[in-house]
């Protein structure tokens, strides 16, 4: 957990916790004062069989955390991290995990009409 933490405070968002929303963290590009949150961010470990994949076990899971993502106008950040913990020294065991992102968005019908050309997606700066 400690892990994505890191990797999204060094690409400079604020992490605050993100339990209202069913999630792990909610990132801001700016103070919480000042703008909204963009990404509901949701953690999840290789080899984590208790509760990590426990939460995004069936579809009806991931239904319910992307309606609440898209009724709040947030994308899902999904940080997958995966390795193998070999080292017990604190700072050194970070560098051996690597985190793979994705980003799940709200699916919207003006977007995508079959006579216009559909908007691309900004790239993700993380």
């Amino acid at each position: 957990m400690y892990k994505a933490y890191s990797h999204l405070r060094m690409k400079n968002w604020v992490v605050r916790p993100g339990s209202q929303y069913g999630v792990d963290f909610v990132v801001y590009r700016h103070h919480p004062a000042l703008v909204h949150s963009e990404y509901a961010t949701l953690v999840v470990r290789d080899g984590d069989d208790e509760f990590g994949k426990a939460r995004t076990r069936v579809w009806s899971d991931w239904h319910c955390m992307l309606r609440l993502c898209g009724s709040v106008a947030k994308s899902l950040l999904v940080l997958s991290i995966s390795g193998v913990n070999s080292s017990n020294e604190f700072p050194a065991c970070l560098d051996e995990w690597t985190i793979e992102k994705y980003t799940i968005g709200r699916w919207e019908a003006q977007q995508y009409r079959e006579d216009e050309i559909p908007l691309k997606y900004k790239e993700l700066t993380l």
